[in-house]
């Protein structure tokens, strides 16, 4: 007789209590879901686990980022264009700096005010969705299966252009535009955006770009960057710089206060302002995050680079100095359209003195758009950390990989101006959603996102780099 009868039928048999071996095992008989449940294909469930039905939530859990994280896209200001090319004039003066006075009856002397005129090119990013028919015929646990994947291909694009509104440079690789980094550093000394209504009363030569060498961010370098700002007439309302960065400066400045006793006080350190030479809020941003180690895993399928012939030869532009010369071990990767490739195997120490930069002859299959350099801490051959871009020449070829402009391992922060005057996004038109043909039982369609971000007026923003 089952055990589930006998309790019913047999009033000397008790539920609790002791019972033979074989009375166990009959009771571990009754019908049970299984510890192994969520680990056991659909098929292969038996007794009471069959009966059970699954209660998938309906809330999808993100665990990567959101719209939330993106900070310089909510910030920087929209400016249509109606072309591919978007002119305009920079106005640097107006007028020389001559003396106002004049004798009476006389008349004072006449100025010009000078202009010129620059460019820049839209570009395009877009990406590539795809669903297959028989998923938009479900019931999706999240929804529409299709709307889901557009959002979700929003964010990716929205992401990608946030990161290379930043760090893009059309000369490492010409489908790109030109970044914010890389229009101030190219606009910076030029004749026609610095500005001639100060003659005499400024240093010329004073540079946007602060380099802390490996220092740690303070609130004197906040100064320091503000005080620059001012000095070429900026205004500049926000800093955006690393988490970890801002973290660590943070905790470093509180660690200084002092509090009264019976104070009411709140855990955590988070500075949100700077009020000094010019009022500036801080902006910390996963997306200012630099980038670090080499892949463990290849995204690219193709194979890794080969390097060869380390040579330092000395160069004029050399940021080497006395203090850096040492030992250096490098590895290379090489991104193509479908990733980044597992990096190179290490280079053995290679001996650099003041004023050299490194070069060496890279060797990879195939068109890949870039090359990643890593560089390992002096005097040692491992931990290798990322230190720049190069753009790729012919397989096999000599390419100058460093001039120690960058130290590995550090990060930059950016303090801008947003106004359309400065800085904008010159956009053609807003992002849109493009259907494409049907070739097969899929839905296919591509975002796209047309524009470049444009930087008119480069001293009026700070770039501060090397921060450690």
């Amino acid at each position: 007789m089952d055990i589930s009868q006998q309790v019913a039928t047999e009033g000397n048999l008790q539920g609790f209590g002791q019972h033979s071996a074989q009375q166990v095992e009959d009771l571990q008989k009754a019908l049970s879901i299984g510890q192994n449940y969520g680990t056991t294909a659909p098929n292969a469930l038996a007794g009471g686990s069959a009966l059970s039905v699954e209660n998938l939530d309906r809330t999808l859990k993100i665990v990567t980022h959101s719209l939330e994280h993106l900070k310089l896209w909510k910030d920087i200001k929209r400016d249509p264009t109606t072309q591919t090319v978007t002119e305009y004039n920079v106005q640097n003066s107006y007028g020389q700096e001559v003396s106002p006075f004049f004798a009476m009856g006389g008349t004072p002397t006449g100025t010009d005010a000078n202009y010129e005129r620059d460019f820049a090119q839209v570009k395009y990013l877009g990406t590539l969705g795809a669903v297959q028919h028989n998923l938009t015929l479900i019931q999706g646990a999240h929804g529409a299966v299709v709307a889901r994947e557009v959002k979700n291909k929003t964010i990716e694009l929205l992401s990608r252009n946030e990161r290379a509104m930043f760090e893009a440079d059309s000369s490492v690789q010409t489908l790109e535009y030109d970044g914010i980094e890389k229009q101030i550093r190219d606009k910076e000394q030029t004749a026609k955006y610095k500005a001639t209504s100060f003659e005499g009363y400024e240093d010329d030569n004073e540079s946007v770009i602060l380099d802390i060498r490996g220092g740690a961010f303070t609130e004197d370098v906040a100064e320091d960057a503000a005080l620059i700002n001012v000095n070429n007439f900026g205004q500049a309302m926000d800093m955006y710089m690393a988490t970890d960065v801002h973290s660590k400066f943070s905790r470093d400045f509180y660690s200084k206060q002092r509090t009264l006793p019976g104070a009411t006080l709140t855990s955590g350190n988070r500075i949100k302002e700077h009020t000094g030479s010019l009022d500036f809020r801080y902006k910390p941003s996963l997306f200012n995050r630099p980038k670090k180690k080499p892949l463990a895993i290849a995204v690219s399928a193709q194979a890794a680079p080969t390097l060869a012939n380390p040579l330092t030869p000395a160069h004029a532009d050399s940021k080497f100095l006395v203090a850096d010369a040492g030992d250096y071990s490098y590895r290379i990767a090489a991104v193509y359209d479908d990733g980044e490739t597992l990096a190179s195997i290490a280079t053995a120490a290679i001996a650099v003195v003041a004023g050299d930069e490194v070069t060496i002859e890279a060797t990879f299959t195939g068109a890949p758009l870039y090359l990643n350099v890593y560089r390992a801490p002096k005097g040692t051959v491992a931990d290798h950390l990322f230190i720049k871009r190069i753009a790729v020449g012919a397989s096999a070829a000599t390419i100058s990989i460093d001039k120690n402009f960058t130290i590995e391992g550090t990060a930059k922060a950016f303090l801008l101006m947003h106004d359309l005057d400065v800085l904008c996004w010159k956009q053609l038109g807003s992002m849109i959603k493009y259907d494409l043909a049907v070739v097969d039982t899929s839905y296919r369609w591509l975002q796209l996102l047309y524009g470049t971000p444009l930087v008119t007026a480069p001293r009026k923003n700070v770039i501060i780099e090397n921060i450690a």
